[in-house]
């Protein structure tokens, strides 16, 4: 009887640590994510607003080419970057339904996918995250979830809300993946 239940035990121990080897950077990097956007909405984070962009491509997947020491780049210079860069590929605009079902297949692969609006002097990036596409009256799309601060309006940052939350106009947003 003893032999059986330490079995039992050991055959629960090990689907209980396959799980946890399997959880995703996301699942891993939520409390993380969520704190630095309450910093960020409450504004008592610094530069938890203009730096949570480089610091969470950090974070989630070990890309620390935007920042250096205490200093990192801001969306726009992120943006400028990143649509010179080779590793970066461009899915499209966030208008083409294609584009946002693509981008959420390969987010919830384990690829790193962000959505940029640019200018000169300012800009919005955030990072697509796994899971479920969801309805966006506003653009009349179904849109991936996102995770992403707002300079401009910072109590209007979001984790895990639709991408849509973020950028107003979807034709003026282009989709990225890091291959």
């Amino acid at each position: 009887m003893l032999g059986r239940a330490a079995a039992l035990c050991a055959t629960v121990l090990v689907e209980v640590g396959v799980a946890a080897a399997a959880a995703t950077t996301w699942d891993k990097n939520a409390g993380w994510l969520q704190e630095q956007i309450q910093a960020c909405a409450h504004r008592s984070g610094g530069f938890s607003c203009t730096y949570f962009p480089a610091r969470a491509l950090n974070q989630l997947f070990g890309i620390g080419q935007f920042c250096e020491a205490d200093r990192c780049l801001r969306p726009h210079e992120i943006a400028a970057q990143i649509a010179k860069d080779q590793r970066w590929t461009a899915l499209g605009q966030a208008s083409d339904q294609a584009t946002l079902t693509l981008a959420r297949e390969m987010a919830t692969g384990g690829l790193p996918v962000i959505a940029m609006e640019a200018s000169a002097d300012k800009g919005l990036v955030a990072m697509v995250m796994p899971g479920k596409l969801v309805s966006s009256q506003g653009w009349r799309l179904k849109v991936p979830l996102a995770v992403g601060t707002r300079l401009d309006k910072p109590e209007q940052s979001v984790y895990s809300q639709a991408l849509s939350f973020l950028f107003s106009d979807p034709s003026k947003v282009t989709l990225y993946v890091q291959k």
